[in-house]
């Protein structure tokens, strides 16, 4: 069957038309449909006393030196408050570049919780990969996790790096453990839960979801992920492909329970590259149970 001159350019302004909203949809439109995802887990391991403990999870938010991102960043914060957290940890990925800390800060020292605000530190944080022998001029000097310290609590926000802290809620002592980047090598479980009892109850932050290759998280009862964006893309059949982790289609995004592991992998916000296709952006809250509640 031929098809005429017309008819061909018909087809072509079509397929150009949908390309042009599918571009603009991804740019503009779901990047900004930040969601909130909220989990109930039955963790059998969880002493009685935490029954409801109540963890926000922010990951990713990739700021960027000229302050793009700091509105849905803001808009997240404020999300997360709306759940009346216990905890408030965050993935890493806090600035796409060093030059955006003087952003960061005041949209972190929004955050509230009744029980603290700890963080790890991601990739973007000690520097991005493509920067290793030519960092940009206008991205900053990427910061020690000496400084990182320092500007994290003027915001009030604990870092944690291959180390752990106890936590005292309602008479219970439970261990939050933090370890630094997975994907660059950083990250150090051993020294991390060093000091960890033995059958103590514990929970891990790491920004990459690949830290349960390690086979020392058994001893943790969740993990809070970030780093995959979810993804970014995910296209229909072949899922999130583009996720910088292994066993992509396990570890991209959402909640699963591997052998007694929970594992909950934010999409992230990712403000400073706003780019995604169905993979929204979200606050991830997790409400932790016991196993007969």
């Amino acid at each position: 069957m031929a098809v005429d001159a017309s008819g061909l350019w018909a087809l072509g302004l079509g397929g150009l038309s949908l390309l042009t909203y599918g571009i603009w949809r991804c740019v503009f439109v779901e990047p900004k449909r930040l969601t909130v995802e909220r989990h109930w887990l039955k963790v059998p391991q969880l002493p009685p006393a935490l029954d409801g403990l109540t963890v926000a999870l922010l990951a990713d938010l990739h700021l960027l030196p000229n302050g793009w991102g700091v509105d849905i960043a803001e808009r997240a914060v404020l999300l997360a408050n709306d759940a009346s957290p216990d905890l408030v940890l965050l993935g890493g990925d806090l600035v796409h570049w060093s030059g955006a800390v003087p952003h960061l800060i005041p949209v972190l020292r929004r955050l509230r919780s009744r029980y603290g605000v700890f963080a790890v530190l991601g990739n973007h944080d000690h520097h991005c990969p493509w920067r290793w022998r030519h960092p940009a001029p206008w991205g900053g000097k990427p910061l020690s996790v000496a400084e990182w310290r320092q500007v994290l609590a003027q915001a009030n926000v604990r870092l944690l790096v291959n180390e752990a802290v106890p936590l005292t809620i309602n008479g219970a002592t439970f261990w939050l453990v933090g370890v630094d980047d997975a994907y660059t090598g950083r990250a150090n479980l051993v020294q991390a839960m060093a000091g960890v009892p033995d059958g103590a109850f514990a929970l891990l932050l790491s920004h990459s979801p690949d830290i349960m290759d390690d086979p020392l998280v058994h001893r943790v009862a969740v993990v809070f992920c970030g780093h995959t964006h979810g993804g970014q893309i995910v296209l229909p059949l072949l899922g999130p492909f583009l996720a910088p982790c292994r066993r992509k289609r396990e570890r991209a995004q959402g909640v699963r329970q591997i052998n007694d592991t929970w594992l909950v992998v934010s999409r992230g916000i990712s403000a400073g590259i706003p780019f995604r296709f169905r993979c929204p952006p979200e606050v991830t809250i997790v409400t932790l149970k016991t196993a007969g509640r």
